[in-house]
């Protein structure tokens, strides 16, 4: 692994035009996650373009605008996670200043860190497309100022209530959630999900359909589990108490969770959290069915989604449930209602509006496709 100081290697090689909006995107996460890095050594790790998550472009575009910065860069490439931390990343990290994952090795420590070092960036700009669209230039100040005050929001709230089109109904009070509940250890790029709520004052039933998909900290086999009717989770607090619905998927459901829980000594029916995404311009543009595990560990910041944390006793636990097109009311009024997320609703929010024009902008074009077009 060499350092690179020359703008070509990588990006003339994906055959990408380098053009304006891929700058803007990459200028946006450096600028938002790293500042000033003239003079600093920067490690980008990317997953092998082959395992079809993440492109080539985006990372090289990364380095070309780090290098224009007067950044020394380093790539290095990774293969697929696996349950227990790689040592060539280690050995990268302890040489540089700052690093970045366009991989999905560094998803799985969000939550607690597989490495030793500078606070990483994970990026959820998975390639070029995501990279230049609105979703990665959106102006990340902004966003983590309205994550901060959707945090207050949400977490200080009295009581809230969940819904979705399909009939969930779950509700409660958050708790401790602002002082006791999990966050994140990495920087996450974009910014598109505030901090969990934790789901013990909650009751209710959870309307579950398309898939059971891995939360993307641990790997195992099957990795999802496709659910082609509704199942009912019906939840008391940390607990999932009973599970109604077709006998087979009901049956499918329990061997899933507890497969999954025997194999790293989990507490199969338990729930840990939820939250739901905050950017307005978060789009997948490929069927969730291509790839079920690749849609929910991407599609998650779009406001039209909600996902749990369930299977542990931590989060992000390891199987989440992903619930479409919320509406989550806090204290009587509506947040988000039918997936659209309305910031306008609430002073704190709207002050981020009003100091951000360009979010302000965002917010009033339409939410984009989820990839569940096809299954609609």
């Amino acid at each position: 692994m060499k350092p690179q100081t020359k703008l070509n290697s990588s990006l003339a090689a994906t055959g990408d035009v380098f053009n304006d909006s891929l700058r803007l995107g990459a200028k946006n996460l450096i600028d938002g996650c790293l500042g000033d890095v003239f003079g600093k050594t920067i490690l980008i790790v990317a997953e092998d373009p082959q395992l079809g998550w993440y492109d080539a472009a985006a990372p090289a575009s990364v380095e070309a605008v780090l290098l224009e910065m007067g950044a020394t860069t380093k790539m290095l490439m990774v293969g697929a996670p696996k349950n227990h931390a790689i040592d060539a990343v280690q050995i990268a990290i302890n040489s540089v200043d700052a690093v970045i994952f366009f991989a999905r090795i560094g998803d799985q420590g969000r939550f607690k860190s597989q490495y030793h070092g500078p606070r990483p960036v994970m990026s959820y700009a998975m390639n070029a497309g995501m990279l230049a669209s609105g979703y990665g230039r959106l102006d990340h100040g902004a966003m983590i100022a309205l994550k901060d005050a959707i945090d207050e929001i949400t977490l200080g709230a009295q009581h809230i209530c969940i819904t979705c089109p399909l009939g969930t109904h779950v509700e409660g009070s958050p708790g401790q959630s602002m002082t006791n509940g999990g966050e994140v250890v990495v920087s996450r790029y974009p910014m598109g999900i505030p901090k969990p709520v934790l789901i013990n004052g909650f009751t209710g039933v959870v309307k579950l359909t398309h898939y059971l998909t891995p939360a993307g900290s641990k790997v195992y086999q099957p990795d999802f589990l496709e659910l082609p009717e509704i199942v009912t989770a019906h939840i008391d607090g940390r607990r999932i108490v009973d599970i109604t619905g077709p006998t087979d998927l009901v049956a499918a459901f329990k061997g899933h969770y507890e497969q999954v829980a025997t194999k790293f000594g989990l507490e199969p029916f338990n729930i840990d959290s939820w939250h739901a995404g905050i950017h307005p311009l978060m789009e997948y543009d490929m069927p969730a069915s291509a790839n079920p595990p690749r849609w929910a560990q991407t599609v998650f910041t779009n406001t039209r989604v909600l996902h749990f944390h369930t299977c542990g006793t931590e989060p992000p636990g390891e199987i989440c449930w992903m619930i479409i097109d919320p509406t989550i009311t806090i204290d009587g009024i509506a947040l988000w209602e039918n997936g659209r997320l309305h910031p306008h609703r609430f002073t704190r929010t709207m002050d981020v509006l009003r100091a951000t024009p360009e979010l302000s902008h965002a917010f009033a074009a339409t939410v984009g496709k989820i990839g569940l077009e096809d299954a609609a």
